[in-house]
């Protein structure tokens, strides 16, 4: 079965407004790791988990902007992964962008390599949405360009609102897929602001995807959870057990 994790990100307010509760309603869902976001801005995190018997498998923040508070955070989690969460989306709109982006991760493969833990980056909608480089699609000359040590995290939900068939990407890009992000919703445009709903709720075809996926790293997110986020949470993650 797939490694079953949870992007912080999706209870940053109940995180906010009573850390201790949130985690150990976390704690308490079978999880096997979490993913937290910014880490190199929570010096509580390690303390906070270990608390509450939760363990960081990886990790979104800033590796370009800020490489050795990143990779010291990471290394107090135990966290074995960092991905680049983003890259403005005006810089995959040219190749110069792209390559900008590729460059900067190529760059520190060898120090993340030295600290034991491996980066790559996660998308949203607009790298696939972007147009194509010599007759490639946007994201899939970013991939060529990168050294073979950095890995993906697909976010199969902006993958698909991007326009593209999940399992035909995944099957394209191979072993180099360590983590996907798992949600569900209406499929709406990134920047939209539309809810996203419990899994198999909403419009995404998800079985094709986790059958696909089964020995890789599924970590549930919500970008926006409106109706009782810690129960959508749970019954996201008992969907994904029932595997």
């Amino acid at each position: 079965m797939a490694t079953l994790s949870i992007q912080l990100y999706t209870l940053r307010d109940q995180l906010a407004a009573d850390r201790d509760a949130t985690l150990a309603a976390l704690s308490t869902m079978g999880l096997d790791e979490v993913e937290p976001f910014g880490i190199e801005h929570f010096d509580w995190l390690p303390e906070a988990l270990e608390a509450n018997g939760l363990k960081a498998g990886s990790a979104h923040a800033d590796l370009i902007g800020a490489t050795d508070a990143v990779l010291a955070a990471a290394k107090a989690l135990g966290v074995h992964t960092v991905f680049q969460p983003f890259w403005p989306p005006e810089k995959w709109q040219e190749e110069a962008g792209i390559r900008e982006l590729a460059d900067a991760l190529n760059g520190l493969a060898d120090r993340a390599a030295e600290a034991g833990i491996s980066i790559g980056y996660h998308n949203h909608d607009f790298e696939f949405l972007a147009p194509e480089v010599n007759g490639v699609g946007a994201y899939e000359f970013f991939v060529s360009l990168l050294d073979p040590r950095i890995v993906l995290e697909i976010d199969s939900y902006w993958a698909s609102a991007g326009g593209r068939d999940v399992p035909a990407l995944l099957a394209s890009l191979g072993d180099r897929v360590t983590h996907l992000h798992i949600k569900d919703g209406p499929l709406a445009p990134s920047r939209s602001g539309a809810a996203n709903v419990v899994l198999g709720t909403g419009s995404m075809d998800l079985a094709p995807i986790l059958d696909a996926t089964a020995d890789r790293v599924w970590v549930l997110e919500f970008d926006y959870a409106v109706v009782d986020p810690i129960d959508e949470v749970r019954q996201s993650v008992e969907y994904l057990k029932a595997r």
